[in-house]
């Protein structure tokens, strides 16, 4: 560059110049909070781009109940326990028997007086039958079992339930994590956007010999440092859409891209969810399941003491053939049988009370678990609640934080541009508003990951 370019250029950055670039890192940082609460496309090798899928979070959480290998392997375990419900209990039994045996005999015999003799016998028996059993009273323990099957089958659904909670909180924290770090990536792209300026204006500076070298080498270094965070930012979208894709049981290549925003919702009352969890809360459905499978179980330890009877009939036809037999050399019989049998416990070593007693004592421990679990989950309740609350405030004096600290920003650039500021100082400002917005982000993410919580707690996110 001869001089006559260095003056005009000198001529140009003091007037018009550094006028147009404040205005354009103006530009950049109003653009940024407009899309702060948006998640932007970045040009990721795991398909987020602008050809993809978008998805809503209830289309994730359907793909999800699909695919996920945890929903179904619980739904499999369902299907275990719906098979286990029969009437088994109540029904007789009838079983067939079949029997064929042959024989083959040969003897020789030697006498004393020298005479020899040989036999030949050969025998074929044949027997089958028909045997039915049916329990008549066994101390109303069959009515217990069958019970018994249908609390533990709802037992089953209500673990699946749980099952499918669990995956849906999971799912929810991972897809506004993303929507929080997408905000996240666009913020930091924003300071490097403003430090490539920078840069550049103070290389251009440097070349005039308007500023010193360690000025321009910092602003270098300013570049670099924000240029390396968004390379870790967007290596943690790329983590976050892995783990999303994980859940939700899809290929890693799958073109789903999340464009969403968070909107916390105000309108949770504490008494209201306390009233909604003691009546739909998944774990205590499943300890009041408990209870009743423990008084079953006490009920069919009492059947023990009452006496039994049983119904049995059988049917039975045999036929033996004998070919070399000098007598009877065909026989078949055949016919039929029935008759109760009663069963009276007298004593068995005192068995039956020992199995009472502690059937009994099942009880009074599945009562004492909902209680404490009862207990737990209030104190769950309102610390999750103190969260959501405590972050919602955040939320407002975190919005009004980034309204000044973006405000602080365009005064620290005319500042700047009038070189009453140094670069050093507009970096302090610049990453003030950083961290403004990040905190606002953050109160963000953590206030709709408390409200899921409760909502998951009071048994109503579905």
């Amino acid at each position: 560059m001869n001089v006559k370019s260095k003056i005009i250029l000198i001529v140009f950055l003091l007037g018009t110049g550094i006028s147009g670039w404040a205005q354009e890192v103006r530009l950049l940082v109003e653009q940024g909070v407009r899309t702060l609460d948006t998640a932007s496309v970045l040009p990721l090798p795991y398909a987020q781009h602008e050809m993809g899928l978008h998805y809503s979070l209830m289309d994730c959480i359907e793909v999800a109940l699909e695919e996920n290998f945890s929903v179904r392997i619980a739904r499999n375990q369902l299907e275990v326990a719906k098979n286990n419900v029969t009437l088994a209990p109540f029904l007789p039994s009838l079983s067939a028997s079949a029997r064929q045996l042959q024989t083959n005999n040969r003897s020789n015999v030697e006498y004393a007086d020298d005479t020899k003799a040989q036999t030949e016998s050969r025998t074929g028996e044949y027997r089958g039958g028909l045997n039915f059993s049916w329990r008549l009273f066994d101390g109303f323990a069959m009515f217990s079992s069958h019970a018994r099957q249908k609390e533990l089958l709802q037992s089953g659904e209500l673990n699946f339930r749980s099952g499918v909670e669990g995956m849906v909180m999971d799912l929810s924290n991972q897809y506004y994590q993303i929507i929080t770090i997408q905000n996240q990536v666009n913020l930091v792209q924003q300071l490097v956007n403003i430090s490539r300026l920078r840069y550049e204006h103070a290389l251009l500076r440097y070349e005039l010999g308007n500023i010193s070298g360690l000025e321009c080498q910092q602003a270098r270094i300013y570049f670099n440092a924000d240029s390396s965070s968004l390379i870790v930012q967007r290596q943690n979208l790329k983590n976050a859409y892995i783990r999303l894709y994980r859940t939700m049981g899809v290929p890693y290549d799958s073109k789903i891209v999340i464009r969403d925003t968070i909107v916390p919702e105000k309108g949770l009352i504490l008494d209201d969810l306390w009233a909604s969890a003691l009546e739909r809360n998944t774990e205590l459905l499943l300890l009041r399941q408990g209870q009743a499978v423990s008084e079953y179980d006490l009920r069919l330890a009492g059947a023990a003491r009452y006496p039994t009877l049983d119904f049995s009939s059988s049917y039975t036809i045999s036929a033996v053939n004998t070919p070399l037999a000098n007598s009877v050399r065909y026989n078949e019989t055949n016919g039929y049988n029935w008759g109760f049998n009663l069963s009276i416990p007298i004593f068995n070593g005192f068995t039956t009370n020992r199995q009472i007693r502690n059937a009994r004592l099942g009880v009074e421990r599945t009562a004492l678990q909902y209680e404490q679990r009862e207990q737990s989950l209030l104190g769950v309740l309102l610390q999750e609640y103190i969260i959501y609350t405590d972050n919602l405030q955040m939320i407002d004096f975190e919005s009004q934080n980034a309204e000044v600290a973006h405000s602080n920003v365009e005064a620290a650039m005319e500042r700047y541009r009038l070189g009453s500021l140094s670069g050093i100082e507009f970096r302090d400002i610049q990453l003030g508003y950083l961290n403004a917005v990040d905190r606002k982000l953050r109160s963000i993410y953590q206030a709709k990951l408390s409200e899921v919580a409760l909502l998951l707690l009071a048994g109503v996110i579905f």
